[in-house]
């Protein structure tokens, strides 16, 4: 150990601190320090808990990248994409990418199921309330929403069928009187007037964003696909009467723009949608069929949907005497149905039975856009870059940043407000360990005289009281970041510090322990401080050794 950290530990021990002036001040310094640097971190942990927060819930509702078509407009009703023309799997094996995900949006109005008054001639008056339906599919990440589910389950879907079961916020659940497995009304808005939808609630949910709580619901996405006509199905039927004396198979297609084209048994498409049948032996009929359009005056029609296929099996059961045409040129089967696909038709000795198989629509093919999640919210902007460079430039590709930008300015002024509070406590701890330093000095005015009356130098004098400052810097640096450390696991594990909901979007005040960010606040704070009493210890140099061997 050298000459100066050797006195200056002798001052520590039986010097300054234990006098009458400086014993307090000194304690003071060293609160301030304390107080100042605990301060510093919990600005650092509320800032950074409470963007994180906020940050997770607009994420749940968006993820955090979306893949859109380029024609979609600005309202909630979402364009239609074709899946397929996106490299899904490519983006799901990027490193960055924890998930994909299908979404469609749906503007609609829902009904209470309870009158809330009467009209002046006594007819029931119900709440309605206007919502946005987000629909998803069985690739739906419901990890949040299990987090700020409050009643009921999440709702399962899958591509086979549609699901009439929904989950609503706690907000709209309220205002329409609504509980678990009721049957709630919703019209959807169409060209050819409101569709309406008997939905029921399987879960009530709460975030705490009361915008998107006022506004979000979630539905089966294969209802948006129906209701907004996306792709088409195609079904397959023999007619019960016969015409013009034929049986005859009859094409029944729906969705699209009603311009439909069919391929019958791998012909090329055709207007026909009807072809006559004659069950002589065994056999499958197969159907594909789209819609078509024009792209301009006399260009020719182009397919304008992924077409749908189906296929109708026919089992001959009575071979005695059929034949291709009817007895009568209207006469009727006798008609029995087996099931929802297999029906028996039997007219005199002709005996059939049919069995209709559908590919289930071409509408799982669309959706009114792509989400991605990243593992980390840091990976954005980069991860924005990777999901481009697999779609083409007919896509718009959308942060969530982007979509929800004021929200996103307003956290980030949040870390304004930190530095502001981090240059003000440096400022305060700087002028406390300023005022103990020189008080420090006055009280030791003698032994600096003595010291350079044997010969020490200004500069190894000086070095003896910022050694000094320093060891009392890191006392407070300790002491401020162990009362912090306390404050954020008492906070964290008992919620001790609460907020009201509906101002803050949280219900309690969420600390992080960005752990890299607070350790560059301490060091910083402890550099700058240290810094700071380089100038203080410049009076040693104006002690002359004669006067301060006299000063008492």
């Amino acid at each position: 150990m050298n000459t100066e950290l050797y006195i200056a530990k002798r001052m520590l021990e039986k010097g300054g601190a234990n006098k009458k002036v400086s014993k307090p001040i000194v304690f003071l310094a060293i609160a301030g320090i304390t107080l100042g640097i605990a301060v510093m971190i919990l600005s650092i942990s509320i800032a950074s808990g409470f963007q994180k927060e906020v940050r997770d819930k607009i994420v749940g509702f968006g993820s955090h990248v979306q893949i859109s078509s380029s024609y979609n407009n600005t309202s909630f009703e979402s364009s239609p994409l074709l899946i397929r023309n996106i490299d899904t799997a490519g983006i799901s094996f990027e490193e960055e990418v924890n998930g994909v995900q299908i979404f469609a949006y749906k503007p609609a109005i829902m009904q209470a199921k309870i009158s809330s008054s009467e009209s002046e001639n006594g007819e029931a008056i119900r709440d309605i309330q206007g919502v946005v339906f987000k629909g998803v599919g069985d690739d739906f990440n419901t990890s949040f929403f299990e987090k700020h589910l409050k009643q009921g389950v999440i709702p399962i879907y899958n591509n086979n069928e549609a699901s009439d079961s929904i989950l609503v916020s706690k907000y709209i659940a309220q205002k329409l009187q609504l509980e678990i497995n009721d049957k709630v009304s919703t019209f959807f808005v169409k060209q050819e007037g409101p569709k309406q939808r008997n939905l029921i609630v399987a879960g009530i949910y709460e975030t705490g964003l009361e915008d998107f709580d006022k506004q979000f619901c979630f539905i089966d996405i294969n209802h948006v696909r129906k209701l907004n006509e996306w792709g088409i199905e195609t079904y397959l039927s023999v007619q019960e009467n016969c015409q013009h004396g034929f049986i005859v198979l009859e094409a029944k297609v729906f969705g699209g723009n009603k311009n439909y084209r069919y391929s019958w048994n791998g012909e090329s498409f055709g207007v026909e949608a009807k072809k006559i049948l004659c069950p002589l032996k065994d056999s499958v009929i197969e159907l594909v069929a789209s819609d078509f359009e024009s792209n301009g005056y006399l260009a020719p029609e182009e397919q304008r949907t992924v077409a749908d296929t189906a296929w109708l099996t026919i089992k001959v059961n009575n071979r005695a005497d059929l034949v291709c045409n009817c007895e009568d040129e209207n006469s009727a089967f006798k008609i029995d149905y087996l099931n929802d696909s297999t029906t028996n038709f039997i007219r005199g000795n002709t005996n059939f039975t049919t069995t209709l198989r559908t590919s289930g629509g071409s509408g799982k093919y669309y959706s009114g856009g792509i989400e991605v999640l990243f593992k980390e919210f840091e990976q954005l902007g980069n991860g924005a870059d990777i999901v481009a460079s697999h779609v083409g430039p007919q896509f718009n590709v959308t942060t969530i940043v982007e979509q929800n930008e004021e929200i996103f300015n307003w956290l980030a002024m949040l870390d304004m407000n930190v530095y502001i509070i981090i240059g003000l406590m440096i400022l305060v701890a700087i002028i406390n360990m300023t005022s103990a330093l020189m008080v420090l000095i006055l009280e030791k005015t003698q032994m600096i005289g003595v010291l350079k009356a044997f010969g020490t130098t200004n500069w190894s004098v000086r070095k003896v009281f910022i050694y000094n400052g320093a060891y009392l810097i890191s006392k407070g640096v300790l002491y401020g970041n162990l009362l912090a450390i306390t404050v954020i696991l008492l906070q964290n594990y008992f919620h001790i510090i609460r907020l009201p909901q509906e101002n803050y979007y949280v219900s309690v005040v969420p600390m992080g322990f960005p752990f890299s960010v607070i350790l560059l606040v301490n060091i910083g704070a402890f550099i700058v401080c240290y810094l700071a009493l380089v100038l203080p210890s410049y009076i040693v140099t104006k002690i002359t050794p004669v006067k301060a061997i006299k000063f008492d």
